[in-house]
């Protein structure tokens, strides 16, 4: 079971880092370029007549890590002993 699981993850890491992807960006003039993974930009021909490229809008989220952060409050609970 543990060369199994050995292989799997040796299959994992060399598999993992083939999975490229490549965004479709459109400017304010309505142009359409395919930006690559290494940074370059690939102009594209206008889509056809009843055709639109698709493209997926992107939340970017800022997790902000302060160290300085007051910690949440827990729930307290008045019962008959007093307050838990």
């Amino acid at each position: 079971m543990k060369i199994i699981s050995k292989i799997f993850f040796l299959l994992f890491l060399t598999f993992s880092s083939l999975i490229l992807s490549d965004e479709i960006i459109q400017d304010r003039n309505g142009n359409y370029f395919l930006m690559k993974d290494d940074g370059t930009f690939v102009k594209l021909p206008k889509p056809k007549p009843g055709n639109k490229y698709i493209i997926q809008k992107k939340t970017i989220e800022k997790k902000s890590k302060s160290i300085l952060k007051q910690p949440e409050k827990k729930a307290r609970r008045r019962t008959n002993q007093g307050i838990r």
